[in-house]
């Protein structure tokens, strides 16, 4: 037989028979050889074998891996004689899919597995387990740090740098600060007045009626007293860095019957020429003025309460405080003289609510006419609501009328 590897010699198949136990027998009838092989083609005499391995030309797999995996271990193809070992091939298991029994088999049979693209993108790019996506993440944390240490320090040194500041502009505030700031205090300006300084609104009315003016800074300031029916001038005070000014006093003039104005009806709103014309008429009575003559002054003022409510409105404080300078006129003189102050309503309500509503607002002007000297004793209230209507209730004008604090002698 030849050594050659790549174009081996035919076999003399005689030589080999006894490899193969094959009957020589002529006897008609199958062999023992086709009664062994009965599951396969029928196979060529054995001259004609010989001939076929010679006419099987050897794959080049030069620059693969081809020829690897038919030696699997060896480098090259092993000397002997191809139709003599050919029976002989032993393929590892790790070739199959098997673990190797070294480190370098298995990978032998990777190229015999080829996939399609398409499949291999597939299975390429399946998404991660969870397992693998937690440790993915742990992983891109790790690298990143998160937030550095030296971070968290700065922060900490600017917080406390600006606690520090905000104690001490605080405390600079009231020590360097807190004597530049002063409170004057406004007297005899017209209840019901609004005070103004360097044109701001300021101000809290006392019950004496004097006006306190807080936390005003240090240096001069303009001071405005503003009421509808007076007139103020304006005044200067200065203060502040332990100065503390003197109480201004007011200097305001109730204000005049406009040029044109009559004082014979008042139209609804007109509250503030009502009240002039009641200041007129006060200032017009003579000395002594009887108990009739004040009355009627009296019963010119039109307090403009709100609907269903007895409050007295600031502005018309002014008017009362006037009024109760007479009536104590009249007190002093005839000590036995008793006034009343009746409330009286529209129609607009159920009854019941005007009697109570009429009765709420004469005590409220009482109240107030005793807080401005008045003795209680010579004055009673009574609420008559609806029931003595002095204009037509039908009209704007007459329920405007109708809404009225109305004075009367009970007693001289």
């Amino acid at each position: 037989m030849s050594d050659s590897r790549n174009n081996p010699p035919p076999d003399d198949w005689e030589k080999t028979r006894a490899n193969i136990n094959i009957p020589t027998s002529d006897e008609s009838g199958p062999s023992d050889w086709d009664k062994t092989n009965y599951n396969y083609p029928k196979q060529p005499a054995a001259d004609e074998w010989g001939k076929t391995v010679m006419n099987i030309k050897p794959i080049n797999t030069s620059g693969s891996d081809y020829g690897k995996t038919i030696f699997p271990g060896a480098g090259k193809q092993p000397d002997g004689d191809w139709a003599a070992t050919r029976a002989n091939i032993n393929v590892p298991d790790a070739d199959f899919g098997a673990a190797p029994a070294d480190s370098g088999g298995y990978g032998k049979t990777t190229p015999y597995f080829q996939l399609p693209e398409a499949e291999k993108a597939k299975y390429q790019q399946l998404p991660p387990t969870p397992a693998e996506q937690a440790a993915k993440e742990a992983q891109e944390k790790k690298e990143k740090g998160g937030i550095p240490g030296w971070v968290w320090v700065l922060t900490g040194g600017l917080v406390i740098f600006f606690f520090f500041v905000v104690v001490l502009a605080v405390v600079g505030f009231f020590f360097l600060w807190g004597g530049s700031t002063y409170e004057a205090t406004v007297k005899s300006a017209p209840p019901g007045s609004t005070v103004y300084v360097d044109d701001v609104q300021w101000g809290v009315t006392n019950e004496d009626g004097t006006i306190r003016l807080q936390n005003l800074r240090a240096g001069r300031k303009t001071v405005k007293i503003t009421h509808p029916n007076f007139t103020c001038e304006p005044r200067e005070v200065t203060g502040g860095n332990g100065v503390t000014p003197e109480p201004i006093i007011a200097r305001c003039q109730a204000v005049a019957l406009k040029q044109g104005e009559t004082c014979e009806s008042f139209q609804p709103g007109e509250f503030d020429k009502a009240e002039r014309c009641y200041n007129k008429a006060l200032d017009d009575l003579p000395d002594p003025f009887t108990d009739e003559q004040l009355v009627q002054a009296l019963n010119i003022l039109i307090i403009n309460f709100e609907s269903n409510k007895f409050d007295v409105p600031p502005e018309r404080l002014a008017a009362l405080q006037k009024g109760a300078t007479f009536i104590k006129k009249l007190q002093t003189r005839e000590p036995g003289t008793i006034l009343e102050v009746g409330g009286h309503t529209d129609s607009v309500g159920p009854d019941a609510s005007n009697q109570t509503l009429s009765d709420n607002r004469a005590n409220a002007v009482k109240t107030i006419l005793v807080r401005f000297g008045v003795n209680a004793a010579g004055l009673q209230t009574r609420g008559y609501g609806e029931t003595q209507p002095k204009f037509d209730n039908n009209t704007e004008q007459g329920k405007f009328l109708n809404r009225r604090i109305q004075y009367s002698i009970v007693k001289r």
